[in-house]
């Protein structure tokens, strides 16, 4: 079966082409300007289709567009109460991102058997904590890199956007608007591991994951595209 996966982020919309085994093509395209059709146009037309996306409504027209130049209707996958081995610890399930909800099922297969801490440091950043018998147990969000800097410059007179680069103690402002922002993410990833009784395996994705895996003072590996696999998951996962 030939599938397309479709993550549709508030910066990116990524994609993934599999069949037998493995991924015949991966792509992006910015969110603002999607351009799905000249991308995804010349590659083989999908059994299925599968979709997570928490970018609003230009971006599920985009991918609708898309579909239904193909004559196909994507499923879209929103976070259940349990699925593929994964049991939903929200409070309202159905109000869990469906990007963290994916992760988390890519997470609970690609390393089955261990406790992992499923970091996505992207335009949000999401912290989420799943036992190793797929017990999704919780998380956090918090702004990511750019929202930070982009917040700092909007609401203080004095500080304006500009380019900076990590250090441990700045001596510009540039550099320490910027390393303030990566600390603070560093800091609530090495916090959230550490309020684990079991260390577990800290897993990153996202588009500023070289910037925060040489920050963190614990254990911890980049894992690319885990929504994408998730999604994969989902589905091959047999219908019930």
């Amino acid at each position: 079966m030939t599938i397309l996966a479709v993550d549709a982020g508030n910066t990116r919309i990524k994609w993934g082409l599999y069949s037998n085994g493995h991924w015949l093509a991966q792509g992006w395209t910015a969110t603002a300007q999607p351009h799905l059709d000249s991308q995804l146009g010349k590659l083989p037309v999908p059994e299925k289709i599968i979709v997570s996306n928490v970018a609003g409504s230009d971006a599920a027209q985009a991918i609708e567009n898309m579909c239904t130049a193909w004559n196909s209707a994507p499923h879209i996958v929103r976070a259940q109460a349990d699925q593929c081995g994964v049991s939903n610890g929200y409070a309202a399930p159905q109000q869990l991102g469906s990007d963290r909800w994916a992760a988390l099922i890519a997470a609970h297969h690609l390393y089955p058997g261990h406790d992992a801490l499923v970091t996505q440091v992207g335009t949000a950043v999401t912290i989420d904590a799943l036992a190793a018998d797929g017990r999704f147990l919780g998380g956090l969000i918090l702004p990511g890199l750019n929202l930070m800097l982009d917040s700092l410059a909007c609401n203080t007179a004095g500080l304006t956007p500009q380019h900076g680069k990590f250090a441990a103690f700045p001596d510009n402002t540039a550099d320490a608007m910027f390393s303030g922002a990566a600390n603070a993410i560093a800091g609530a990833v090495e916090r959230s591991y550490r309020q684990l009784a079991n260390h577990p395996i800290c897993l990153l994705s996202g588009g500023d994951v070289d910037i925060l895996l040489p920050l963190l003072a614990i254990p911890a590996q980049k894992v690319e595209n885990l929504v994408l696999e998730g999604l994969l998951r989902i589905a091959l996962e047999p219908e019930k």
